[in-house]
């Protein structure tokens, strides 16, 4: 069974965790690049699996 609504969660869930780690005081500048680039990759993948539909109301409620 495949659960797409739970994928999008999961993916989330890993960009949240790694932008709280690349804020982390102890984080050095090298580390604070990667997670900015690890979340970059992520958003990009949940942005092309976007269906149309989703696509048609995402627009809808931007020019409200």
């Amino acid at each position: 069974m495949h659960l797409p609504a739970v994928e999008d969660v999961v993916i989330l869930e890993r960009i949240e965790l790694i932008a709280r780690l690349g804020v982390c005081y102890e984080s050095q500048a090298r580390d604070k690049e990667i997670a900015l680039i690890w979340i970059s990759e992520l958003a990009g993948e949940m942005k092309s699996s976007i269906s149309p539909e989703k696509v048609a109301v995402i627009k809808q409620l931007t020019t409200v």
